[in-house]
């Protein structure tokens, strides 16, 4: 069944209710499509099937550009599931060298519903199993309670991020290790495993059959290449998806749908963009770029000024204001992240307020004293204007505590200087301290905080500027 907007409507009602659309489910839709490139995208470097995790044994790099803003100091593995027939049970191997580990499961509200780690639940060995918060059935003998996690929808995400920290081949072996370690497989696969998971060589890779339009292929990176037409077609999807469960207890979420209705968006009908004449097309993308503008201004509005950097932190997150979650996920899927986990602090613009621009020169300074206080580690990644790392003949993407720890990087009189430019220092001293950048490009640096103190986590935390040359 096709359908079409609703013939009364005004140009003004269909830009407002594109907002409403754009505010209620650009996070629905980035986890449809992320699902997509994971589990039905055949030939893409981050396919690895249904219901199954896929460990990469490299640091990420800039010839990685499956997904924007990632850090350069953790192994990752991950996957897409889908709890509507099966539980799912995780296991993970004790992890005895002390370096961080964690795994995280999301749902595609956002809602981050389970953490386990270092940090969390101790480098012990441990098992899990996600339920799907419909599902009936019998448990698994032996799992306890803490162990049995309900899922707040059938489809959901895990994360899995291994520090590497010296980055010798010792290193690099341990975070290996821990990171492939971490396994996890529907319910029945592991009882035809005799009780375990299987190893990964051994669980079939199974594509997903999620309905799908022509163009899905062709927008992964749905913040750099959907249209709006797209958009309203992955929500039509999203609406229609029953892994996707909808939230039933919120009136905000129910009045959404029901004027999302008035746009063809609703249960047991196809978004048909064959049916949407040029005038409306014309008011759809003025709509959604009004949207686009006016949710990435009210994310910003809801950041933290930390000494001029904007701190993502979940201590002061209101599920309820969507316009700020659109502006937050339209920046990078997932956020914000919970701050039990850690807190991000995004710089876009030097200490004068002007846009980083890699055509000059920057530095940052940090007092050795005064480093940011984490019981895990920080990480400064520095990205290009897109959100992905800089290619450079350092390989340098990021500056870190543990190589801080190291002594890796030059200290004079006390202070941490990082030098944030196109050419490498001539001081081979001062070179070490080097993050490179593109001499073509502007840039920006989303700092991590794994394990935040409470400075991180309220912003008082007195962050240094990022101060121009000259300046």
């Amino acid at each position: 069944m096709t359908t079409m907007i609703d013939q009364s409507l005004s140009v003004d009602d269909v830009s407002d209710l594109i907002a409403d659309a754009f505010d209620w489910g650009i996070h629905l839709a980035g986890f449809y499509e992320l699902r997509h490139v994971y589990t039905g995208l055949e030939g893409q470097p981050a396919y690895r099937g249904l219901n199954r995790l896929q460990p990469i044994l490299d640091l990420f790099d800039a010839k990685v550009r499956i997904a924007t803003t990632v850090n350069a100091s953790t192994l990752y593995s991950g996957g897409m599931f889908d709890l509507s027939n099966d539980p799912v049970v995780i296991e993970a191997p004790g992890v005895a060298d002390g370096r961080y580990w964690s795994i995280q499961a999301l749902g595609p509200n956002i809602d981050w519903f389970f953490m386990a780690g270092s940090q969390f639940t101790g480098n012990g060995p441990q098992r899990y199993v996600i339920v799907g918060p419909r599902w009936r059935g019998l448990l698994p003998a032996g799992f306890a309670g803490t162990e049995v996690v309900r899922s707040p929808s059938d489809a959901f995400v895990l994360t899995i991020r291994v520090a590497v920290t010296s980055r010798t081949e010792q290193d690099l072996a341990g975070a290996r290790a821990a990171v492939t370690g971490v396994r996890a497989a529907p319910l029945s696969l592991w009882h035809a495993g005799g009780g375990r998971v299987p190893d990964l060589v051994d669980q079939p890779i199974v594509k997903s059959d999620y309905a799908t339009f022509p163009r899905m292929d062709l927008i992964a990176d749905i913040g750099k290449s959907m249209t709006a037409i797209d958009y309203l077609q992955l929500l039509s999807l999203v609406i229609n998806d029953p892994s996707m469960t909808r939230r039933s207890d919120s009136v905000k979420e129910r009045e959404a749908l029901a004027n999302l209705a008035r746009l063809g968006l609703r249960p047991g009908t196809c978004f048909d963009p064959s049916q949407i004449t040029d005038e409306q097309r014309e008011m759809i993308d003025r709509g959604f770029a009004r949207a686009r503008t006016d949710a990435r201004q009210a994310f910003e509005k809801t950041q933290v000024d930390m000494s001029g950097w904007k701190l993502q932190s979940s201590l002061f997150y209101d599920d309820l204001d969507y316009r700020a979650k659109a502006g937050a996920n339209d920046v990078a899927w997932g956020t914000p992240v919970p701050f039990q986990s850690h807190t991000i602090g995004y710089l876009f613009d030097d200490a004068e307020g002007f846009p980083l621009d890699g055509a000059n020169c920057y530095t940052i300074t940090f007092d050795v004293e005064d480093l940011p206080p984490v019981t895990e580690f920080w990480e400064l990644p520095v990205y290009d204007s897109q959100g992905y790392f800089i290619e450079n003949s350092e390989n340098r993407y990021s500056a870190t505590s543990y190589l801080a720890r190291a002594g890796e990087y030059a200290v004079r009189d006390g202070k941490l200087t990082f030098y944030l430019q196109a050419e490498r220092p001539s001081d081979s001293d001062l070179a070490r301290n080097w993050l490179p950048v593109s001499a073509t490009d502007g840039f920006q640096i989303a700092a991590r905080f794994y394990g935040p103190l409470a400075q991180l986590i309220d912003g008082t935390y007195p962050m240094p500027p990022v101060v121009r040359a000259g300046a």
